[in-house]
């Protein structure tokens, strides 16, 4: 009897053992639990995120190491291409010089009379003799194109490799109301009356590829001097863009700002995969 009593206490005091340790166990867990999720979690979000980072900062620095890799390229074409470049501004120049001089007589013609004066001079050249003498030497249509060797310059078209797009508009452009407005001239002889400039739709747009509306719309109704004036910001344009096609300035800037944007860019999706 007396050892089954004990050995009943001895079962019931390891049951009770057991139940204390399930006890403490539970209370651990709920207690500590959470915070080793938490932990867990925030560990994983943190390593998920470095991953990302890294893999962006990748992105940057391949995108990085491109762009400088073009800037490079860019600035090596750009010094063995420098001397066209140069020559080809430089022999444009020289041929707006050269129409400036061979269409001179023809520019302050309209630089000095009205076109009520123009006009009685082709209506009656023998009394005007003194208006007539400043465009006498385009007088025909045909012969004054070859008198005037800028115009029909037989190399000219190669430098417009060197010289851009936009550049070679704008000489265009001057060639073309030159030659324009001469033919006008000659028209004015055949028909003994004046063929205004100023009244002509093809003057009008070679103008208009270049310049503002408002500012041909003013020349236009200029009563004297406005072909110079037009001529004249034309020419102002040429040297402007002759300026940042020699000096490479424009392809750096473009070069420049597309690598601005894409950092720009690669920023704020670092920024946006962070939150």
């Amino acid at each position: 009897m007396r050892e089954s009593y004990m050995l009943g206490m001895s079962d019931l005091a390891l049951f009770a053992s057991f139940a204390v340790a399930q006890g403490i166990l539970g209370f651990l867990i709920v207690k500590l639990l959470p915070s080793a999720l938490i932990k867990f979690v925030d560990t994983e979000i943190e390593r998920r995120s470095d991953i990302k980072l890294e893999k962006v900062k990748g992105q940057i620095e391949g995108s990085y190491a491109t762009l400088k890799t073009s800037m490079e390229m860019l600035t090596a074409s750009n010094t063995g291409l420098h001397p066209h470049i140069i020559e080809s501004v430089s022999a444009m120049w020289n041929l707006i010089v050269q129409m400036k001089h061979d269409f001179s007589g023809m520019v302050t013609f309209d630089s000095l009379f009205l076109a009520n004066e123009a006009a009685e001079a082709f209506q009656d050249e023998a009394n005007h003799q003194n208006l007539i003498a400043f465009v006498e030497k385009h007088r025909d249509e045909f012969d004054n194109l070859t008198a005037n060797g800028a115009v029909l310059e037989p190399n000219l078209d190669r430098h417009r490799l060197f010289c851009g797009d936009k550049l070679w508009l704008i000489f265009f452009v001057i060639r073309a109301v030159y030659m324009r407005s001469s033919l006008l001239i000659a028209r004015s002889f055949q028909q003994h009356d004046l063929d205004d400039w100023r009244k002509d739709d093809g003057i009008r747009q070679l103008l208009s590829a270049v310049l503002p509306t408002a500012f041909i719309d003013d020349v236009q109704t200029r009563q004297i001097g406005g072909l110079s004036v037009a001529i004249s910001q034309l020419e102002a344009e040429f040297l402007h863009e002759a300026t940042r096609v020699m000096s490479g300035s424009k392809a750096m800037a473009d070069s420049l700002t597309n690598m601005q944007s894409t950092m720009l860019l690669q920023t704020a999706q670092i920024a946006q995969q962070n939150n």
